[in-house]
């Protein structure tokens, strides 16, 4: 394996859990790590099984692509649904969290379809398959907006257009994220 990549257009998904640092103050170390465990197995068997790349967990956040390294016409219908499958599987975990009179969790959900450069970054030491571009960035700030906008769950007007499945979406404006001049359309379901 080698350093580089190349530049395809890919489907970003990102999501985060809102109020980590006030989940984590109210559990032990050890009871976090077992809870944040099973969300993780939970968001990432949704990702996976619509053909999704796992990229990284970054603490709490969860970082995935469609589109590379095999081109998918749909990647985003299935960034699309493994989205609503991983809030869908969270309704589920936290019925059992609730049971077991743990904290829920809530997250927020950013796509964005665009062009990144996708291969292997990093050391000749240590790699990592990964994209990088402004298309990460747009999907990263737009899963920051859910807070905002307060849903689950952000689109950006390209994604948007590239979903072939009926779904009803609901425009919430255009929003200027950081890193970018121009506004983007948003749109949730």
């Amino acid at each position: 394996m080698a350093l580089g990549g190349e530049e395809k257009e890919i489907t970003l998904l990102f999501s985060d859990i809102r109020g980590f640092t006030t989940l984590s103050e109210k559990m032990a170390p050890c009871d976090l790590i077992k809870v944040l465990n099973r969300y993780f197995s939970a968001m990432t068997e949704e990702i996976l099984a619509q053909g999704g790349v796992l990229d990284k967990y970054i603490g709490d956040a969860i970082m995935a692509f469609w589109g590379a390294p095999i081109a998918d016409p749909d990647q985003a219908d299935h960034a699309l649904a493994a989205a609503l499958g991983m809030i869908g599987r969270l309704k589920k975990l936290n019925e059992e969290l609730r049971a077991a009179g743990e904290p829920e969790i809530n997250i927020g959900i950013g796509l964005y379809t665009g062009p990144a450069v996708v291969g292997n970054v990093g050391s000749e030491q240590r790699l990592s398959y990964t994209a990088i571009g402004d298309t990460v960035n747009v999907a990263s700030r737009l899963e920051g907006l859910t807070k905002d906008y307060k849903v689950q769950l952000i689109l950006g007007a390209p994604t948007k257009d590239r979903i072939k499945n009926r779904v009803a979406f609901k425009h919430l404006g255009e929003a200027t994220v950081k890193g970018r001049k121009e506004p983007i359309g948003i749109y949730t379901i």
